[in-house]
């Protein structure tokens, strides 16, 4: 048993998960514009999202909790050294303008993570955290993967769908940041220290209203796409009213987190 457990901790601590979620949406906004997703991308997706998580986590720069609780932060290290060799290698398959999107996500994952003014990272500054991380998804799962199809990052159509990812986004950290309330430095104002628990739940309850009218703008190419849209909606909502300080260990890592990887096999099961 003890095995198993060390095995999903792995899991869930080396990125695997989350960058599952992060592939999932990226095929979600491939298969809501009518086209097929690209496994090579999809691959590309996943591992970069490994190695930029675990560049965040592990580098001992900008976050020392992940340090502290993490048993197998040597074996994470090469496995990510592993990941990025496999997205380096995926990446030479694919076109080579999916490289300037892929370059600016980078650069804002290296900015979160490295002093570069007055000795502080992008996330050392108050409350831009949620929206430097949710830009970052934006970018890996709108915009590279809808460039891969030639779609303008202008059109209506993308800037909506990009606008319903963002606020996704920042609704499904939301339940991360009240269970770091502990963790956080104070000048970091983060939503919850600077609104409190009770009223982020309030806000994450106002920005699902604002995405349900976002999918409901959005002309889908299958109409059995809305209700498992809105259902979703309902999940994140339930995560966050169930969300608090002492939350389980796996509420917000896998449960939370799960919630893309759910909405995608919606979309593989109507």
């Amino acid at each position: 048993m003890k095995f198993l457990q060390s095995i999903f901790d792995f899991y869930l601590q080396s990125s695997i998960h989350v960058g599952l979620a992060v592939m999932a949406l990226a095929a979600l906004s491939v298969m809501q514009f009518g086209f097929v997703p690209e496994p090579t991308l999809l691959l590309f997706i996943w591992l970069g999202t490994i190695c930029g998580y675990n560049f965040v986590k592990y580098s001992g720069i900008s976050n020392r909790h992940h340090l502290e609780i993490t048993k197998n932060v040597l074996l994470i290290r090469i496995f990510t050294v592993g990941c990025f060799a496999g997205f380096l290698y995926f990446g030479r398959l694919l076109p080579a303008y999916i490289w300037y999107t892929t370059g600016v996500v980078g650069v804002l994952t290296v900015l979160y993570t490295i002093p570069f003014f007055r000795q502080k990272n992008l996330r050392s500054f108050k409350g831009i955290k949620v929206f430097v991380i949710a830009a970052v998804w934006v970018g890996f799962t709108v915009v590279l993967p809808l460039q891969y199809h030639y779609m303008s990052f202008l059109s209506e159509r993308v800037l909506l769908q990009s606008a319903e990812i963002f606020l996704f986004v920042m609704v499904l950290m939301l339940p991360f940041e009240i269970r770091d309330l502990k963790y956080d430095m104070p000048h970091l104002l983060t939503i919850p220290q600077w609104m409190g628990v009770q009223k982020t739940k309030w806000l994450g309850t106002v920005l699902v209203g604002v995405i349900a009218i976002l999918i409901y703008l959005q002309k889908y190419v299958y109409a059995s796409y809305l209700p498992v849209n809105f259902g979703v909606l309902g999940l994140l909502l339930m995560s966050v009213w169930f969300s608090r300080e002492n939350q389980g260990r796996y509420y917000a890592s896998f449960w939370v987190e799960s919630i893309p990887i759910v909405w995608l096999v919606g979309y593989l099961f109507i």
